[in-house]
């Protein structure tokens, strides 16, 4: 497939696009799978639909480009993978730093080094809560850049973040006390 671009802009920018952010789609997707040639055609497929999509990707804004390269690199990836049934995927939730003042159940995860149940929990979660989780605390956005990034207003961002707190508190208060 060629892909061809209305303008000179359009093309600069995609080429742009691919020598800033390649590594970052190959080590994105390294985390679900080692097939060096899975990889490579993924990344391939991932550029064609990020060309179709070069107006949403402001390269002056890098922190907000990488998450939205990144966001769409992993949904793509977790689809394929689920769609293909071959590996179960390896999800980000592992590396969270959920921990804050009043999470006396996260930090004591954390503290215990037994992450991954706290993986397993955040895995259960429903896309909406894991993706605000994601942006707030390993992209770590604002709440109001979060609301900007998933065209949400603050307030719907506030209280998914408030909720998949509640829920992920439950899903390990659950387990500190079975052990």
């Amino acid at each position: 497939m060629i892909l061809v671009f209305d303008t000179h802009e359009e093309c600069d920018k995609f080429t742009k696009l691919y020598e800033t952010y390649g590594k970052t789609i190959y080590f994105t997707l390294k985390r679900y799978t080692n097939d060096e040639t899975l990889i490579e055609d993924l990344s391939q497929d991932i550029f064609i639909r990020l060309a179709y999509h070069l107006d949403k990707i402001d390269l002056n804004n890098y922190k907000k480009s990488q998450n939205y390269i990144i966001t769409a690199t992993r949904n793509y990836c977790i689809n394929y993978l689920r769609d293909k049934s071959k590996i179960q995927e390896e999800s980000f939730e592992a590396h969270l730093n959920l921990s804050s003042p009043s999470d006396e159940i996260v930090d004591n995860m954390i503290r215990s080094e037994d992450l991954s149940y706290l993986e397993k929990a955040i895995g259960e979660l429903n896309e909406i809560y894991r993706s605000v989780l994601e942006l707030r605390y390993v992209n770590e956005f604002s709440n109001e850049e979060i609301a900007a990034f998933l065209n949400l207003q603050k307030r719907t961002v506030e209280t998914r973040l408030y909720r998949a707190n509640l829920l992920l508190k439950d899903k390990l208060r659950g387990y500190l006390h079975g052990k």
